[in-house]
């Protein structure tokens, strides 16, 4: 097993025989967090789309939809980004529609690969398990902040490689593993210091933060499947 990191979108494009590896999707803050707590509260799918209008196109079709843009819930809609908004009442047995700044994009952007998952601290074990019964290369796909690397996708991945030691590493691995390891005794902490975080805090959402850096509350496996995310 191969695994490579891609810090930001914009390293997307070194990818090659995308076809023939696993991609998992990582906006820890909020975008996959939020995925998988909307489909651990029994919505039946979740449709990520990347442009604002074509969320606007399923809301008129009677769809739920939640979407944000720059961390701000997008007029109009059901939701905004928030995992806590997605309560288990309103979304259980409904298919959620959802865009976002970052982390929509990076799905649209892995579709073509041999499968794509979505990948949270939440759910964090459930991904590593299937990683290694799959024994495929793997791309760890960070989708940083308007192109450009961010902490919290950066310690996901290491903390997915950390327990995949039997696979080899590129470089940007290594350098993910090391920040998850001197990070993991108090993620929430090592966090205060990124960008995004205080990006969210100046929107009082430091709960959501707190909320997305809790390991494995829900053994689930989201995956895309005919451009829907749904349970493995």
């Amino acid at each position: 097993m191969q695994i490579e990191t891609i810090l930001s979108p914009n390293l997307f494009s070194q990818i090659v025989n995308l076809e023939n590896k696993v991609v998992v999707v990582i906006d820890v803050l909020r975008a996959t967090s939020t995925i998988t707590t909307i489909l651990a509260n029994g919505a039946t799918a979740l449709i990520p789309v990347k442009k604002e209008s074509d969320a606007v196109s399923y809301k008129n079709k009677g769809y739920l939809v939640g979407g944000e843009r720059g961390g701000e819930t997008i007029e109009g809609f059901d939701f905004g980004n928030s995992p806590f908004h997605y309560k288990k009442e309103l979304v259980e047995g409904k298919e959620v529609v959802l865009t976002t700044t970052n982390g929509t994009k990076i799905i649209e952007m892995s579709a073509n690969a041999k499968q794509v998952i979505v990948g949270s601290f939440l759910n964090l074990d459930a991904i590593v398990r299937h990683l290694r019964n799959l024994n495929s290369d793997v791309v760890l796909f960070c989708a940083g902040w308007q192109d450009r690397v961010n902490l919290e996708d950066s310690l996901f991945a290491g903390a997915v490689a950390s327990q995949l030691i039997e696979a080899s590493f590129d470089d940007s691995t290594l350098l993910t593993m090391d920040a998850y390891n001197a990070s993991k005794s108090n993620l929430f902490d090592a966090l205060k210091k990124s960008n995004h975080f205080q990006r969210l805090a100046s929107k009082g959402v430091t709960k959501d933060i707190e909320y997305c850096c809790q390991e494995n509350v829900f053994d689930i496996l989201p995956v895309l499947r005919d451009g829907k995310i749904v349970l493995s």
